[in-house]
């Protein structure tokens, strides 16, 4: 049996969003939440329902540290999203506030043109706000 691999969400992926479903319907586990360093923005993204654009900025810099949402999944079940998965939306290394770097969702940043929402800190907190 293969060891399970952790993806870090951010948006409609997270426990209990609209697209939770998506990762438990491949038998992913929820594992915890987990911060980003302070190098990430969050835009939203003009899709149904919304998603945000997790993006890195570069050196120098201002940006904010972000929650995510890690899941567990099989090696062949990430394969299977990955599959599925549509742009511009990414899976890559994201560096996290412990310093470790974890695979986690992000976006093309040429399409990461929308509101920016990093100061709320996380997804939800947008909602909540009705930033989104």
């Amino acid at each position: 049996m293969s060891e399970d691999l952790e993806l870090v969400v951010f948006g409609a992926h997270l426990r209990g969003g609209p697209l939770a479903h998506q990762l438990t319907d491949l038998g992913a586990r929820w594992a915890g939440e987990i911060r980003t360093a302070p190098r990430y923005r969050m835009t939203v993204l003009p899709t149904e329902p919304p998603k945000p654009a997790v993006t890195r900025v570069p050196d120098r810099t201002s940006g904010a540290s972000l929650i995510g949402h890690r899941w567990l999944l099989s090696p062949s079940a990430l394969g299977r999203f990955l599959d599925a998965l549509p742009p511009p939306m990414q899976l890559g290394k994201v560096e996290f506030d412990d310093g470790t770097w974890r695979t986690g969702f992000g976006c093309d940043a040429s399409a990461a043109t929308g509101p920016d929402i990093s100061e709320y800190g996380s997804w939800l907190a947008a909602v909540e706000a009705r930033a989104v």
